[in-house]
């Protein structure tokens, strides 16, 4: 580490694919970081289910990343912490300063990730998270405790993975006035259309969106729209102004479609997907989501195959369309990756 390059330390908590994914990420862009950001990222601590370590002196992410099971290796190396809590006091005292919370989804109150988020903001620690949990269920609370402790809450990655959305409307679109969404937004539920409508089955599909690593631990969550009603619940609040609670979203899912309907829309040419709504209307937001064929003049037909799509109805630009490309995991480790140099970034800029 050269004497103008800062160290870094981050905790991550969660180490499933996606964690693995930014790592390896992270540990190519190593130079980058070094060169552009003066920065050397440490990966201070890692924790799941099954334990929460911390290793004192750490370990430089680019050495990290050419481990055969990291997280192996800081159970073998670090100190067990009991809680998420101790994990994240004893992440500081060795130097940490960024929490990366990427544990899994519940869908009922976004639990026990809106806790880890609280106890990490309340410690002076900014965070990342790809988690939609806690920011469809506690945006406005966690947003809250972030600003009374001077530190920064990015959550890029909890709707279409690396695509810049909320980044894009808070720095390059501001005062734009968005009226209104349609989107589709979950990766599982087009493979499952895409798969049926040429000829697999239901499992077939469902097993293909976890071999890509894009379901969530529960597919279930995927098919009966919980990820889709999560998204549209953040978006709504983040880009409406809303205060909705995924309870207030109208959903539902495709568990009951029959291989039948699917295949005979597809056939009539209007392809069914899981889509995602919400316009502003008087004082209130309103939001939905729900399965509609898809017509050959909508916008959300660019959306083919696994493409994901977001358009946006807004005062002073009109319509904007976000489009997301076959999105796997690699893009939801890159807005991770992207989170954290929005916050090195916007760390220089208040230093100054």
């Amino acid at each position: 580490m050269s004497t103008k390059t800062q160290a870094l330390r981050i905790l991550l908590m969660g180490f499933g694919s996606v964690a693995q994914e930014f790592l390896s990420l992270l540990g190519k862009r190593t130079m980058f970081l070094r060169d552009q950001l003066e920065v050397e990222v440490i990966i201070q601590g890692i924790g799941t289910i099954d334990g929460l370590y911390v290793l004192s002196g750490g370990v430089r992410a680019d050495t990290l990343a050419l481990w055969k099971d990291p997280y192996q290796e800081f159970v073998q190396r670090g100190k067990l912490c009991l809680d998420s809590l101790s994990f994240i006091t004893e992440g500081k005292k060795a130097g940490a300063s960024v929490l990366i919370e990427l544990t899994y989804l519940n869908p009922q109150d976004g639990q026990p990730a809106v806790t880890h988020i609280q106890q990490a903001l309340q410690s002076s620690l900014d965070v990342v998270t790809a988690n939609k949990g806690p920011i469809a269920h506690a945006h406005k609370e966690l947003q809250t405790l972030a600003e009374a402790y001077g530190v920064q809450l990015r959550f890029e990655s909890s709707v279409m993975d690396g695509l810049p959305v909320f980044n894009l409307a808070h720095f390059t679109l501001p005062a734009v006035g968005v009226q209104s969404f349609q989107a589709i937004l979950n990766s599982t539920t087009n493979i499952v259309f895409d798969m049926i409508e040429r000829g697999f089955t239901r499992e077939d599909a469902i097993q293909e969106a976890q071999r890509l690593g894009i379901a969530e631990a529960d597919p279930w969550y995927d098919l009966d729209g919980w990820d889709a009603s999560m998204k549209t619940t953040i978006l709504a609040n983040v880009l409406l102004d809303g205060n909705l609670q995924p309870s207030a979203v109208r959903r539902e899912g495709i568990r009951d479609l029959s291989v039948e309907a699917i295949k005979k829309a597809k056939s009539d040419n209007t392809p069914l997907r899981l889509v995602s709504r919400a316009s502003r209307e008087a004082t209130f937001v309103k939001a939905e989501v729900l399965p509609l064929p898809i017509s050959e003049h909508s916008i959300l037909r660019v959306a083919e195959g696994l493409t994901n799509i977001l358009s946006l109805e807004t005062e002073a630009m009109g319509t904007i369309t976000l489009v997301e490309h076959e999105p796997t995991v690699v893009q939801t480790g890159y807005g991770i990756l992207s989170d954290l140099i929005t916050i090195i970034r916007q760390r220089e800029h208040k230093s100054h």
